[in-house]
């Protein structure tokens, strides 16, 4: 599975980086702005969007109704990663919010079902009808 990240901040990519490396079986993808999100989803598809919402360029909530133009990232499940108090986030089609500090232990298990989710819904797909 294929995560785009999208994070200016150096120590929180670090972080993630270290979070996804208990999980080799996942891919992780960085952009530190909106528009070089935009050029990295383009690029390789990803299977899950985590986002910052306060990046250099713009606001996580306008970068995911972007991303939602594209036609390869149209459904793809988006998570706003945040320090901000964002309670209304899942109405903009966040699925969820992982609020920073991250809780790593927290992280893990829900990448391990988004993982999980993943690999059943690509295995469904390619059984013929």
């Amino acid at each position: 599975m294929r995560v785009l990240y999208v994070e200016d901040h150096p120590v929180n990519v670090e972080v993630m980086r270290a979070i996804f490396a208990l999980r080799p079986d996942l891919t992780l993808d960085v952009a530190v702005d909106g528009a070089s999100g935009l050029n990295a989803a383009t690029r390789h598809t990803p299977d899950l969007l985590l986002l910052d919402l306060r990046l250099p360029d713009c606001h996580g909530t306008a970068l995911l109704s972007q991303l939602r133009e594209l036609p390869s990232t149209t459904c793809t499940p988006a998570i706003a990663v945040t320090a901000e108090d964002a309670p209304d986030l899942t109405r903009s089609t966040f699925l969820e919010t992982w609020p920073k500090p991250l809780n790593i232990r927290q992280v893990l298990v829900r990448l391990d079902q988004l993982y999980a989710h993943h690999v059943l819904q690509r295995s469904s797909a390619a059984v013929p009808a």
